[in-house]
């Protein structure tokens, strides 16, 4: 196998494929999705402190539930 077929672009809606498929096992619930985990909630926290100290203007990266993210953009999609 070639190293370009081994690595493959995961785009966010095969992650969102994966979400939703772990919610159908019920692996976790799209409310506990709405909560970052606690590793991210950790480095968005360092990372804000990182740009504060450099003096940086502009907005940090926030957290985001993927399939409410994906929802709300499919609505918007639509046109009758």
């Amino acid at each position: 196998m070639k190293a370009s077929q081994r690595l493959q672009r995961f785009s966010p809606h095969d992650a969102a494929r994966v979400l939703r498929d772990g919610i159908r096992k019920g692996l976790w619930t799209l409310e506990d999705l709405d909560n970052p985990p606690p590793g991210t909630a950790l480095t968005y926290a360092e990372y804000r402190h990182f740009l504060a100290s450099q003096k940086f203007v502009g907005e940090a990266p926030v957290y985001k539930n993927l399939l409410r993210d994906l929802e709300e953009n499919q609505e918007d999609d639509f046109i009758l």
